[in-house]
């Protein structure tokens, strides 16, 4: 197992782990009335705000006729994913929020439930269907599913997030790891996790307003006991980790040493 060690000190807080560290770098109060969801690598922040989506406050998206947005993908920020649950709808937008693309689930596939999708790869989307308890891939160019990759489970999705060539995937029990070609790899157990985020090669996940490691070498779990009380949400993006508790963003530079 990769063993941590924490240090503190008067300006900021180091986490080391085996060649690389995590230092805070800044710290940025952030509007109560919305909540900020998402970075990207050319570090814009999207904020949503029930129905609306903005980058930096700058550009603005809403349809208010679907409700509220469920959840932002920007995995790639070329084509921002929204999915609204309480529509069965996928819009896809430019990096200016200009809407190019949109998928109704319900009319396509009526006996369908998707509660949860993440991107896979430039054209294509994993999504859950609660109905069937299943996990499939769809391509919402071609408008159809995948039909060789299907992966069935036996509990309601919590989180799911795609680097490409894996999915993890959270439900109250079981942490998942499956191939691009839909193969479980690794099913191990856990305990109140509820989303989960990337570092390189590693996990890092969430669960009780606090942040958890995963050793993707001895699969194993260990709680960063000095982040506490993440009352709103995490990311990682690239070599930055962003820490959202109630109107206070944090930065913290992940780099080797």
């Amino acid at each position: 197992m990769k063993h941590l060690t924490f240090i503190f000190l008067i300006s900021n807080i180091i986490f080391t782990q085996n060649n690389f560290f995590l230092r805070q770098i800044e710290e940025k109060e952030v509007a109560k009335s919305k909540k900020l969801v998402a970075t990207d690598n050319l570090d814009n922040y999207y904020f949503l705000n029930r129905s609306e989506i903005s980058i930096n406050d700058k550009v603005f998206y809403s349809n208010f006729s679907l409700g509220d947005i469920t959840k932002i993908d920007v995995f790639n920020p070329l084509k921002i994913k929204l999915w609204y649950s309480d529509f069965s709808t996928l819009i896809v937008l430019d990096n200016n929020l200009n809407e190019i693309l949109r998928t109704d689930f319900t009319s396509l596939y009526p006996d369908f439930e998707i509660t949860e999708i993440s991107s896979s790869n430039e054209n294509i989307i994993w999504i859950f269907d609660q109905n069937n308890m299943m996990v499939k891939k769809y391509d919402f160019v071609k408008n159809k599913f995948v039909n060789s990759v299907q992966v069935q489970l036996n509990e309601n999705v919590l989180d799911m997030k795609s680097d490409y060539n894996f999915l993890w995937l959270i439900t109250k029990n079981w942490f998942y790891k499956i191939n691009y070609n839909g193969s479980i790899l690794m099913k191990k157990s856990i305990d109140n996790f509820e989303k989960i985020h990337f570092y390189k090669n590693d996990i890092l996940l969430y669960g009780n307003k606090n942040l958890f490691y995963f050793d993707t070498d001895d699969l194993s779990f260990e709680k960063i006991e000095w982040i506490k009380n993440i009352s709103k949400d995490f990311f990682v993006i690239n070599e930055t980790l962003y820490i959202y508790v109630e109107d206070n963003l944090t930065k913290f530079l992940i780099s080797n040493k």
